[in-house]
């Protein structure tokens, strides 16, 4: 599982384990649902005081079956904590957005106080439905020849510029201004882990049923698993390492692939 979330395909962890591929590919296809089953139970609202401060959205696509369909993948994360909360495998509409939103809304507590997004329309109508209240800024990007001509901020909700960025400066390692810059950095390393995202792979995922599966098992990896570098807090006299599941207090420790593997919601602690 370290392997495969190092962007290592199917084939070449046969050959590093001498297992067969089909052999790896029915361990994928078994711990997939075990990760979704972890995430539901972990993220519900009902087991945790989780809420999120400052929001950001984004979407990627990707391909499936051969790259012959066009998919998008919908995510949002926490930016204080990193927690990846949610994400949404569809198209690029309103539905998809509203997917996504009704999910972060199902895992949090409360409403974010700030939410940042790209200059998508789709987002708009949903975030002023499902997150009344909430301080909503668009990073802009225009283009032209295929190259970012200009990019500007947008604030979409009644407050002022003035106010969001007086809200980002008081929080700690957020920037200074409205940006998208977590949520695309998190983008980056979601295609850097899983080998079907990147760019011209071999690997790209036959169904949008086996892309969504290694999106739980990242999930959980990303979550629980794989220690944050800008979650590193001083303690004593040395440093501790920290995971998003930690920042957002929803366990105490890194865990580990036997954990994960290991785990069932009536004897987890």
């Amino acid at each position: 599982m370290t392997m495969y979330m190092c962007s290592v395909g199917v084939a070449m962890i046969a050959e590093v384990t001498g297992k067969q591929e089909k052999t790896v590919e029915r361990w994928i296809r078994r711990i997939a649902p075990h990760c979704e089953g972890l995430i539901t139970q972990e993220l519900s609202n009902r087991k945790h005081s989780v809420s999120s401060m400052y929001l950001q959205m984004d979407e990627l696509w990707s391909y499936v079956w051969r790259k012959k369909e066009k998919v998008w993948i919908w995510a949002g994360i926490d930016v204080l904590t990193r927690l990846f909360i949610a994400f949404h495998i569809g198209d690029r509409s309103g539905d998809s957005a509203k997917a996504l939103i009704e999910l972060i809304k199902a895992r949090i507590h409360g409403t974010p106080r700030l939410i940042t997004t790209d200059g998508l329309e789709a987002y708009v109508e949903k975030i002023k439905r499902y997150f009344k209240g909430s301080m909503y800024a668009q990073v802009v990007k225009e283009w032209e020849s295929g190259h970012i001509a200009r990019v500007y901020k947008k604030v979409i909700s009644s407050h002022s510029l003035e106010q969001v960025v007086d809200f980002i400066s008081g929080l700690k390692n957020v920037g200074k201004t409205v940006n998208t810059a977590y949520i695309e950095r998190f983008d980056l390393t979601l295609r850097s882990c899983l080998c079907s995202l990147v760019r011209r792979t071999l690997a790209a995922a036959k169904l949008k049923e086996e892309l969504e599966g290694q999106l739980f098992i990242f999930q959980v990896f990303y979550n629980f698993v794989r220690p944050h570098m800008s979650l590193t807090v001083e303690k004593g006299k040395g440093r501790q390492k920290r995971t998003p599941a930690i920042a957002a207090g929803l366990t105490d420790h890194i865990w580990s692939w036997e954990e994960v593997l290991l785990y069932h919601p009536d004897y987890h602690r």
